[in-house]
């Protein structure tokens, strides 16, 4: 349920002109916005998007709490929302926009700006979470983070840390393979004692934290539902109850605005720009295998994409290929838009003829097309060899 107090924002992820962005969410103003070519300033000015028209869409809050529809404004090149081709929608918290080679999510936000903090992430589930990794302080004793399956909580850990224990060190165990020996030894120390996957101690394990009473403090993490497990006596009420603080670390999928800048990130320098289709296709996509897919996706754009101008998303579409995703978690197939495109855009069709060495045989395979259809595709973008 959305906070009276907060009002609809728009945070932008990626321009023409700048690619991709951090910059302060955009309050929405009441009555009507219009967004183009032909007004605004900032990353709503458009000038460097030739695909965004003059007067393109616009946007307009109605009623109390204030409910924002986007129209389209018989753009020439259309407006999307969520992947999907659309004239009047009534936008949802998280919502996807784009306009052009131009992205921003919709949010409702009770304030744009956050103070900084050496936990970085624009997205309201990791401000919420900032939130509670401030109250943690060394006067606490022991912090569960419950992150998602394939979330890596690395930043997350050593910022706990920093103000759990900001004088001391870290000890790193595996619950799945420590022994108890080796656990009552790092907590006899005064280091900040890190357990990997408490949800799998061994029962010599729970005992020895549950009779723990030493001054090091004890960071663990886990990906399932503890509290759930806890219930039903498959886990030790006593240790969950124990824990000073349980922080939620937010999955990837709650994390629109700050995924760009992830990815680009685990790509590295020197890689090559993301097209327009693979951006809106990542910004889309579910992420079930949270930053671990992120990173082995970025792995495989960074190798298959070498030497390209762009990198394209049929260099990762076995791997996306038959996902559908929304932006709001809806049956409503006006919002479900298929990872696999049916018609690429010329960069795609030249990234994908490069990867393929020009066999069009094998792009028609890829695509799960007929060769003539590609053909007639190539023929179209002039990428045949009389156009070149």
């Amino acid at each position: 349920m959305l906070n009276p107090s907060s009002h609809p924002y728009l945070v932008p992820l990626y321009t023409a002109a700048r690619g991709v962005t951090e910059g302060a969410a955009i309050r929405i103003g009441d009555g009507e916005v219009v967004m183009g070519r032909d007004g605004g300033d900032g990353v709503l000015a458009f000038v460097d998007d030739t695909l965004v028209s003059r007067r393109h869409a616009s946007l307009c809050i109605e009623g109390e709490p204030g409910q924002v529809t986007l129209t389209d404004l018989k753009s020439k090149n259309g407006t999307f929302v969520n992947g999907r081709s659309v004239q009047t929608i009534v936008l949802g918290d998280g919502d996807l926009i784009r306009l052009g080679e131009s992205f921003f999510v919709v949010r409702w936000l009770e304030r744009a700006e956050e103070a900084a903090s050496d936990l970085s992430g624009r997205a309201p589930a990791v401000i919420r979470m900032r939130a509670l990794v401030d109250r943690v302080d060394s006067n606490s004793h022991r912090v569960l983070l419950l992150g998602p399956v394939g979330g890596l909580l690395d930043d997350v850990v050593d910022g706990v840390h920093r103000r759990l224990n900001p004088e001391g060190r870290k000890v790193y165990l595996k619950c799945a393979t420590a022994t108890s020996e080796r656990l009552q030894e790092a907590l006899a120390g005064t280091a900040t004692v890190v357990l990997f996957d408490v949800d799998e101690a061994a029962t010599d394990l729970v005992d020895a934290l549950n009779e723990h009473a030493g001054l090091a403090p004890v960071l663990a993490t886990a990906a399932r539902d503890l509290e759930a497990m806890a219930l039903v006596g498959t886990f030790s009420s006593a240790l969950y109850q124990g824990f000073d603080h349980r922080i939620q670390v937010p999955p990837l999928r709650e994390r629109r605005e700050d995924l760009l800048g992830l990815l680009v990130a685990a790509l590295g320098d020197g890689a090559p720009p993301l097209s327009t289709d693979l951006i809106e296709t990542l910004l889309i996509y579910p992420w079930d295998g949270d930053m671990m897919e992120l990173v082995e996706i970025a792995t495989e754009l960074r190798v298959l994409g070498s030497g390209l101008d762009a990198l394209v998303t049929e260099l990762v579409s076995p791997r996306l290929r038959g996902n559908r995703h929304a932006g709001r978690v809806s049956e409503d197939p006006h919002t479900e838009v298929d990872i696999r495109r049916p018609v690429p855009s010329r960069p795609d069709l030249e990234g994908l003829l490069a990867i393929h060495d020009d066999d069009v045989d094998a792009v028609a395979e890829a695509l799960g097309r007929s060769r003539m259809q590609v053909m007639a595709w190539v023929r179209q973008h002039g990428l045949d060899e009389g156009g070149q």
